[in-house]
């Protein structure tokens, strides 16, 4: 790929983790929503290409969205 590949490549899967994040936080509590989540973060990585970053970036979104979930439990 040349560096404008891999910028663009960079640039989608950024932005896809964000936009994943900005449109599930807060997390709810509801095993529907929940489930809807994790649909729609599969469909999220399918979008932007299935790369390697961007599997990275949702995993870390999808765990951070977990992560805040358990402490608004408390």
């Amino acid at each position: 790929m040349t560096p404008d590949q891999y910028a663009e490549m960079h640039r989608k899967a950024f932005r896809c983790a964000f936009d994943y994040l900005n449109g599930h936080f807060p997390p709810e509590t509801d095993d529907a929503w929940w489930e809807n989540a994790a649909k729609e973060l599969s469909d999220a990585s399918v979008a932007a290409g299935e790369n390697d970053l961007v599997l990275e970036l949702l995993n870390a979104v999808f765990t951070y969205i977990g992560k805040e979930y358990e402490r608004r439990k408390q």
